[in-house]
């Protein structure tokens, strides 16, 4: 008969499970993802999902390993990863909901003074061709002349330039802000609730390594 308490033992390898059925989850998405995406992602986000992915199996597996060993060393070990990946997830899904409630209370005023920085403008011209818009709140936002990536060749999304401005002779009528926005608060609210549901069942497996440690102990007369 094992030191740790079947029932325990269950429990524990559901929560830890987890961590490994998304982690091969993550990894065939990477694998499958088309090659643009990577590009769009740059090397270093890329290579992020990468490691965070390899990293949620590689947990699950120590989890699991120890857990059929039932090593103290080892579930000690599980038990402060498990502790350090719970802070870690609260803070990522407090930055996130912190990034979400930004994006609703930023108004115009707040944005337009960002165009005067050259990165943006450049970002914001990739932006305006692939999403089919024209300037940050508004077309205005480029000043008196509106760069060719706001030539609008779709009429059911167009309006004229305004005469006294330099620029494509139609013009995308949408602006960029409340389409990205649109986009980004459904992800940060579910990138939320993945890193705060992470942080729980971390939470739960804490709990779980620290009680089978204790039930180990108990086994070997207090040793360990």
């Amino acid at each position: 008969m094992g030191k740790i308490n079947g029932c325990l033992k269950c429990v524990f390898f559901l929560l830890n499970a987890v961590f490994g059925i998304f982690g091969v989850s993550m990894i065939i998405g990477l694998v499958k993802a088309p090659p643009q995406l990577s590009r769009q992602m740059g090397p270093g986000s890329w290579a992020g999902m990468w490691v965070f992915s390899v990293g949620m199996l590689l947990v699950s597996i120590l989890g699991q390993t120890a857990e059929r060993t039932e090593k103290t060393a080892l579930l000690k070990g599980f038990a402060g990863l498990m502790g350090a990946i719970m802070i870690i997830m609260m803070i990522l899904g407090i930055v996130m909901a912190s990034y979400r409630n930004q994006l609703k209370n930023i108004t115009p005023d707040s944005m337009r003074p960002m165009m005067a920085d050259d990165k943006v403008q450049e970002v914001l011209v990739n932006v305006q061709g692939q999403f089919q818009c024209c300037g940050i709140m508004s077309y205005e936002d480029w000043g008196n002349r509106i760069p060719l990536s706001c030539e609008c060749l779709e009429d059911n999304v167009c309006t004229d330039r305004p005469g006294h401005l330099e620029g494509p002779a139609k013009i995308y009528s949408r602006p960029c802000f409340p389409i990205v926005s649109d986009l980004l608060v459904p992800a940060l609210t579910v990138s939320m609730g993945v890193f705060f549901g992470f942080a729980v069942t971390a939470h739960f497996c804490l709990g779980a390594s620290l009680l089978m440690i204790g039930q180990v102990r108990h086994h070997d007369g207090g040793r360990g």
